[in-house]
């Protein structure tokens, strides 16, 4: 193989819209597939600036967030708050002149049990920054994955600078290890069940926390950045895996 054909380069701008797609689409599905009863009762809130991005701050949806977990602590005592949310730039397509502001906002979906109610946001003092927007949701996930569709590689570097542009909240351990699996690299994926615990590695590669089995990185870097690679090995798949899935149990042979 020629060296142009081993070498790949990685696009950040891209990369973090990959990720975001992936993380939010598979962390909504394991809310509402996962837990009981969740799905029924779905409320969607937009949070949006009334200035600009120079308005922003880093905590104010992680504040929003802790408001909000307060609030559901007293009102369904033991129980997770469940939620998932991402972050949109205006982009102007309701308006006369079709021009955005291009300010940051966020939506989000709270899964809540049945019979439970969210307070405004306006009301509550939880979002003291601007306007929010409370209304029943319907079809949660397709309704997230819409504005996490509109994050492109032309248009992620509006941002602010340092800005998490989703999250996800109230995961079981199983839904948390299914979304650890979904963000692995394809060669870990190949080799590893939702249950193994891999984490990246000192120098690159992944590494297993329980066992110390180390899977080496399939690429090295070629130069600074880290935006241009080459292939220095292919790693063996254990099995063609075409989603998260769990080990059969080795049979035992008895004497």
């Amino acid at each position: 193989m020629q060296w142009a054909e081993r070498c790949i380069t990685i696009d950040r701008a891209q990369a973090r819209v990959t990720r975001l797609r992936k993380a939010v689409g598979v962390g909504a599905k394991c809310l509402l597939n996962l837990g009981d009863g969740v799905g029924e009762n779905n409320v969607m809130v937009t949070l949006t600036y009334r200035g600009t991005n120079a308005d922003w701050r880093p905590r104010h949806i992680s504040d929003y967030l802790r408001k909000v977990r307060e609030w559901f602590k007293g009102r369904c005592p033991g129980q997770r708050l469940k939620y998932v949310w991402v972050g949109e730039l205006q982009d102007g397509k309701r308006r006369e002149d079709g021009q955005g502001r291009g300010v940051i906002h966020y939506h989000a979906i709270f899964f809540l049990p049945p019979g439970v109610s969210m307070p405004q946001a306006d009301r509550k003092g939880w979002w003291a920054h601007g306007f929010t927007n409370t209304e029943k949701g319907r079809a949660p996930v397709a309704y997230l994955m819409s504005y996490a569709k509109k994050a492109d590689s032309k248009n992620v570097g509006g941002f602010p600078r340092g800005a998490r542009i989703h999250g996800v909240g109230g995961l079981c351990s199983v839904g948390a290890a299914i979304r650890r699996w979904a963000l692995w690299p394809a060669y870990v994926q190949g080799n590893a069940a939702i249950t193994d615990r891999f984490r990246p590695a000192t120098g690159g590669g992944y590494r297993n926390d329980e066992t110390g089995e180390l899977l080496q990185s399939e690429f090295a870097p070629t130069g600074g950045g880290f935006q241009s690679f080459i292939r220095v090995r292919t790693t063996p798949r254990q099995i063609d895996a075409s989603g998260p899935f769990s080990w059969l149990p080795q049979p035992v042979v008895l004497h």
